[in-house]
């Protein structure tokens, strides 16, 4: 990950919990909804086109028809691996990072129960992680003050507790003595340094059925239960090494005690807990024996998500040390997620099998139902959705060659989700490439692998000086499935 100076301290309060009450439901329910790439190593190796094709329990999440179209007992477990790696660039000094994960992606069960001689209805449950929240990363450096905001200014600019007790910003007041809006004396010179480091993860607890209506279509519903966690601690630093701001400057108009500032550090940490139901129904119609077309319709409820903050801090000058032992809180908001419609095709031509599905995602149908304050706040939120969200098409292809007469399968796809913001341009939309590798003994153990390198964009928009600045991130997925049938 490659961060311009900006980016490096204001992205990072874009996680924290000190970003504004009006912009955070909106970026904690996009986190929550958005679909992530870990389902089964036969699904990411061809790039996720898998609503026409997944003959197994990961239907569930896909299409839960297709699940009929292969009526056995199976068995699945996954695991996968992922890594991250930053880069920060703050001021010409380049900081790097890294972390990695490993958790168990999927484990499934199917089951037929028979209705006639020809037909039966495929029972299934899954535990499935599709989205692995693990990132972060580290900055340091002189904040020369010619463009960019200090860390002071961004915690002043969210009107953050923390940063008034610590004296580092201070309340602007109209003529009448309301509060206006909080700022701060603090901009360059400063030497700043900041370490984020984020985990967690979205899960999801599946059951459906599925049936052959006829020998060509097969229709299914599903059920998931949504939950999961994103824990984030953010640390903050600023030192006055040069002495920009000496005996004479209060920070705090008035008050003596903020005059000659030495140095000041800030830390939040934030645990997010997501919980809702949603389900999915779907469709797959084979024209030919080698031709298979579907269609699924994602059917989102609210979903609710439930926040814990933490806050604490010190600043020093050269006659006073302010301490903020700590400070907590506790919020919940509840959120409708977008509607979602796919639409897919494959085909079977002797030894290759390509896929290809589409899914519109009607970004601004998404609402926030209750909490996130006042009602008032809560309709400007939904305000802001509908004008700053767009409905996008998420495009998903994979192709896979058999080897013949030996089990072994080579895979290949791509993946590209356009951000749901209007304006963004394309350098901002999530893409992938995707490779796997699979061996099927006998139609009864089959062994996957696939590897995928997923990377976008992202934009700051909580920037307090109003610039916008953009940071490119890389991640990097092992997924290993093994599947029974019989």
């Amino acid at each position: 990950m490659r961060m311009t100076p900006l980016t490096a301290a204001a992205a990072l309060l874009l996680t924290s919990a000190v970003t504004s009450a009006h912009a955070e439901p909106v970026l904690d329910a996009l986190r929550a909804s958005q679909q992530g790439l870990v389902f089964n190593a036969h699904a990411l190796g061809m790039g996720n086109a898998y609503s026409t094709i997944g003959y197994d329990v990961s239907a569930l999440l896909f299409n839960p028809a297709t699940m009929a179209v292969s009526p056995k007992v199976s068995w699945t477990v996954s695991a996968n691996a992922d890594g991250f790696k930053s880069t920060t660039d703050y001021y010409g000094h380049e900081t790097a990072f890294r972390t990695s994960s490993t958790s168990t992606g999927q484990i499934g069960l199917t089951m037929p129960f028979k209705l006639d001689s020809t037909r039966a209805v495929v029972v299934g449950f899954a535990y499935t992680q599709t989205n692995d929240l693990r990132s972060g990363f580290k900055y340091s450096g002189v904040n020369d003050g010619t463009s960019f905001a200090s860390f002071a200014q961004l915690l002043a600019g969210n009107d953050d507790p923390t940063a008034r007790l610590l004296g580092l910003s201070y309340p602007v007041l109209d003529g009448s003595g309301n509060r206006l809006r909080d700022a701060s004396l603090l901009g360059g010179g400063l030497v700043e340094s900041g370490y984020r480091l984020a985990s967690g993860g979205l899960t999801h607890y599946s059951m459906g059925a599925s049936v052959a209506a006829t020998t060509k279509l097969f229709v299914g519903a599903s059920a998931t239960y949504n939950g999961g966690n994103y824990d984030s601690d953010l640390e903050m630093a600023g030192v006055d090494f040069n002495n920009v701001y000496p005996s004479g400057i209060d920070l705090v108009p008035g008050d003596a005690r903020t005059d000659d500032f030495i140095s000041a550090d800030y830390r939040v940490s934030r645990r997010q807990d997501f919980e809702g139901w949603d389900a999915r129904v779907g469709m797959m119609y084979n024209l030919w024996n080698f031709i298979g077309v579907s269609a699924s319709f994602h059917l989102p409820a609210p979903q609710k998500i439930r926040q814990e903050t933490f806050s604490t801090g010190t600043s020093t000058f050269a006659s006073h040390t302010f301490v903020d032992p700590g400070s907590r809180s506790v919020s919940t908001f509840h959120y409708q997620p977008p509607t979602e419609m796919t639409v897919g095709a494959m085909t079977h031509l002797w030894i290759v099998t390509g896929a290809a599905e589409a899914t519109y995602v009607d970004y601004p149908s998404m609402r926030v139902t209750s909490g996130g304050g006042e009602i008032q706040d809560r309709t400007l939120l939904n305000k802001r959705i509908n004008d700053e969200l767009a409905a996008q098409i998420n495009l998903n292809l994979g192709a896979e060659v058999r080897l013949p007469f030996t089990g072994l399968a080579a895979r290949a796809g791509g993946i590209y989700q356009p951000s749901p913001y209007r304006n963004d341009p394309a350098k901002f939309a999530r893409k992938a490439i995707t490779l796997g590798a699979g061996y099927n003994a006998d139609n009864v153990a089959q062994v996957d692998l696939a590897y995928a390198y997923s990377w976008r964009g992202e934009l700051d928009r909580e920037g307090a000086d109003g610039s916008n600045a953009d940071e490119n991130t890389g991640l990097n997925t092992l997924l290993f499935t093994f599947r029974v049938t019989f």
